[in-house]
């Protein structure tokens, strides 16, 4: 067993020497650490020959001979002599180091540059997903001393004109549980550094990797100083020019240049805030953190799509000569670029580097942060994403030793696991570095569409941005085997990996499995023809009058409305009612009073789906728009399309962010009154009131349930947002829950009640079959206009229900893709089964709540 090699060190014609200041107590702490593990921990000489490499003076001992760190080594040995080889001291590669000590994973750390934390004027944006992280590795409350959490982000055009104003950080801060901020990268790089505590000497400066050498048992780094660094895999944290990253095809572009600095106080920004500058082909971004310093980005488009090789670097006399034409443009309505700029403490004028690069790994090299997803700044998620990327990339190393049995290991399975990671990280990956490059685009107004988004969107879409930020912090890695922080624990979105499941559900299977929905649609479609209706129903309408089996004569057009084509329109609907309801054909009524009974719970359930908190209260138009269209066509026809939509739209990806799946509370209270009022006791009063007139006019009354239901709400609204909150106890977050279980068990009451009602009193030699199921002759012809009615009604109900049931099903789908273990073909069996007992109605009323409990579970 060598001594390691020492932690201060200068190089002279190529080989190592300790510099004189260093050498006493550095010496003395790595002789002690190595005698002490040479007692208790001694390895054969023997066993490391085969994988240590020295220069040729021998002055330089491989870090493979380096034993255990004396404050650890007696709690738990290396794990099976395996060595990562970490190129980079950045935020990715001090990250990675910090995830592998926790595990005892032995590491080095090659840095090029003579300092681990140099100040070259470069700031770093920490966001929820970083920060958990951090946190778990200990580190994130020495860096929370560092920062000031934003609390606003204000939008501006270049004339000082305020486009929007949001509380967008302080919303993400009391989700997540962990500020937005900014502060210097130097005094991230140097907590992170400082945390190593006697792991600082695994890192050395001032060694430049060149090149790496693979060998049948391992790989060799290459330095510029001559050492050679031996170990089983090399992860290429070095950023851009990335000397590990070789053997992939160069795909690097930059189309734009950002200024980038730090500047002391300046008059008129506050800490906390944030200010971004929006105009043509140039924009800015300002954040002010603790103590007011300032941290700024002038971004600006270059002449032209420069590739790697051409990518063009920048001189001090460049940059003056480029920040002189913009000090004049305003970052707030009061504040120039001058100001901020006068008071700089350090800048740099770089290209903005944009590449996503497709292999990640080769043989035994893996690359993280900026030297695979480089991205623009803009969205300040870039050392967020490398520090996720170096998280689990030490999940995967984790899970490969756990899964070694013994200190010798096959190579092809350490290439599965490297590209089972790759695979599994590149999707979020990709779908942040898009983001962020767009991001990039739209505030430098690339394109007309860009510069109309920010004038006319951008103002309303405060909400929907925090949202999709949340979104992208809800699937955030984590150290899967370290503990989850209390903040993460506690705060009201923790991070969830499984949500990136939903996130990562393909189109194209989603529209694979809607299809039953389109057949749905299709087939209602064909069948449900209207033509023979219209036949039967003219010689009605002609005469005028409608004549029941019992002699009652009602008129078929009534002025409602005193406007020809609305009058024409309500009766033509209404006749169509009259068979079933006057009793002229009983098979009819029998259908309909069932059917449409267990519209009840249908409509309720969409007018529940839009009462929830991810729609503002504008989403109850789309359930009153799709019922008026359903009562004119049939909603056989609506039905499906209204269940595609909702599905193709993966709703389960934005109930989860946030309370969104939560119903509005007093939506939830006053569904079911004002169902009763406005649903069940027309359609009831059309079956049953005495008189054939009466019944007429209550079903005019039901016709307008679309929007008489939502309407008669409104005042029962106003009156529970009086009255002081009674609400059941429940252990549920939602607290919703007990009134939608409420609105759900009387609407599946009343459904089972009446189809057993239905059922019980069917006419004598007349089949449920009969009742309920229409002819496969779906274009045969009908020899009256009740024939008519019931056979269009009967694929009605076959086509809107069936629809319904499926979308119940899908919805189970979406939470299998979650993550939550749950066989659809039970889903299926229990809904078709109580479809069969209690009625589709029914069916389609308690699957819709067994899922929401599921979603109540999630986030409760």
């Amino acid at each position: 067993m060598g001594l390691p090699p020492p932690q201060c060190y200068s190089r002279r014609r190529g080989n190592r020497r300790l510099t004189q200041e260093a050498h006493a107590s550095d010496m003395k702490l790595r002789i002690d650490a190595w005698f002490q593990a040479s007692q208790t921990h001694r390895k054969p000489v023997s066993s490391l020959a085969s994988s240590t490499e020295r220069t040729a003076n021998n002055e330089f001992l491989s870090p493979i001979d380096t034993p255990p760190d004396r404050g650890r080594m007696d709690k738990q040995r290396p794990r099976k002599d395996f060595r990562v080889i970490i190129v980079g001291g950045s935020i990715a590669g001090l990250t990675l180091a910090h995830a592998l000590r926790k595990y005892n994973i032995d590491y080095v750390v090659l840095e090029s540059r003579g300092e681990i934390a140099p100040q070259v004027g470069a700031s770093i944006g920490l966001l929820p997903s970083g920060c958990g992280i951090l946190d778990q590795l200990g580190v994130f409350e020495d860096i929370r001393k560092e920062i000031e959490p934003l609390k606003s982000t204000k939008h501006w055009t270049q004339a000082g004109k305020m486009i929007a104003e949001t509380e967008g950080p302080v919303i993400m801060h009391e989700r997540h549980g962990y500020p937005v901020s900014f502060l210097d990268r130097q005094k991230v790089l140097a907590v992170l550094y400082d945390h190593l505590a006697q792991d600082k000497s695994k890192v050395f400066p001032n060694t430049k990797a060149v090149r790496v050498e693979h060998t049948a048992t391992s790989a060799v780094v290459h330095c510029a100083d001559g050492s050679q660094w031996t170990g089983d895999v090399v992860v290429g944290a070095d950023g851009v020019y990335s000397r590990i990253r070789t053997r992939e095809k160069d795909e690097m572009i930059s189309v734009y240049s950002c200024v980038f600095g730090i500047s002391t106080a300046t008059k008129g920004l506050n800490a906390g805030d944030m200010h971004r500058t929006f105009s043509k082909d140039f924009s800015t971004l300002t954040i002010v953190g603790k103590n007011d310093r300032v941290f700024w980005f002038f971004f600006a488009k270059m002449d032209r799509k420069y590739t790697l090789g051409n990518i063009p670097r920048f001189t001090p006399e460049e940059q003056k000569k480029h920040v002189s034409k913009y000090l004049h443009i305003n970052i707030t309505r009061d504040v120039l670029f001058r100001d901020v700029y006068d008071n700089v403490v350090s800048t740099a004028y770089v290209p903005l580097e944009e590449a996503f690069y497709l292999h990640w790994t080769w043989d035994r090299m893996a690359c993280i942060g900026d030297s695979i997803h480089k991205m623009t700044p803009n969205m300040g998620q870039g050392g967020n994403t490398a520090i996720e990327s170096a998280a689990s990339l030490a999940n995967c190393f984790k899970k490969f030793i756990d899964a070694t049995p013994d200190s010798s290991y096959n190579m092809s399975d350490l290439r599965g696991a490297l590209s089972a990671w790759a695979v599994a990280r590149k999707p979020r990956a990709k779908d942040i570095w898009a983001n962020a490059n767009n991001l990039a685009r739209l505030e430098a107004w690339a394109t007309l569409r860009h510069k109309l988004t920010t004038y006319y969107l951008l103002p309303y879409m405060n909400r929907t941005l925090i949202d999709r930020a949340c979104a992208t912090f809800i699937g955030t890695e984590v150290l899967e085997y370290l503990p989850i922080p209390r903040v993460s624990q506690e705060c009201p979105i923790p991070a969830d990996r499984r949500y990136r499941n939903v996130q990562q559900d393909s189109s194209w299977k989603r529209l694979l499995w809607s299809v039953p929905l389109v057949v749905c649609f299709v087939g209602a479609c064909v069948a449900m023809d209207i033509e023979p209706l219209e036949t039967h129903a003219q010689p009605l309408i002609s005469r005028g009058s409608f004549e029941s089996v019992n002699g009652e004569v009602v008129p078929l057009l009534r002025p409602i409305f005193h406007k020809e084509i609305l009058d024409t329109i309500l009766g033509r609907l209404v006749t169509c009612f009259l068979p079933p309801i006057s009793g002229s054909d009983p098979i009819s009524r029998s259908q309909m009073l069932s059917f449409l009974t267990d519209l009840g719970p249908l409509y309720g359930i969409w007018l529940l789906e839009s009462y929830r908190q991810t729609h503002s209260w504008a989403g109850v138009l789309l359930p009153v728009v799709m019922g008026i269209a359903f009562q004119l066509r049939g909603i056989g026809k609506v039905a499906p399309v209204y269940f595609l939509l909702d599905f193709l739209q993966s709703p389960l990806q934005g109930l989860l962010v946030a309370n969104h799946a939560s119903i509005r509370l007093s939506a939830a209270k006053t569904l079911l009154p004002a169902l009763m009022l406005a649903y069940y006791l027309p359609l009831w009063a059309s079956f049953s009131a005495p008189m054939l007139l009466d019944k007429q006019l209550s079903n005019i009354v039901w016709q307008f349930f679309p929007l008489l239901v939502p309407v008669a709400q409104i005042p029962l609204l106003t009156a529970v947002r009086t009255l002081p909150s009674s609400a059941p106890a429940s252990k549920s977050r939602r607290p919703d829950i007990p009134y939608i279980r409420l609105v759900i068990i009387l609407l599946t009451v009343i459904s089972a009640a009446v189809f057993s009602y239905v059922c019980l009193t069917a006419p004598e030699k007349v089949s449920l079959a009969d009742i309920f199921l229409p002819s496969i002759a779906y274009a045969g012809p009908v020899d009256s206009f009740a024939a008519a009615i019931r056979r269009f009604l009967q694929y009605d109900q076959v086509f809107a229900m069936a629809s319904g049931l499926i979308w119940v099903l899908l919805s189970f789908r979406d939470l299998q893709v979650y993550g939550i273990n749950i066989s659809l073909f039970k889903v299926g069996l229990v809904l078709a089964v109580t479809a069969v007992v209690l009625g589709p109605g029914a069916a389609f009323a308690i699957g819709w709540a067994w899922r929401e409990e599921y979603l109540a579970d999630i986030r409760g």
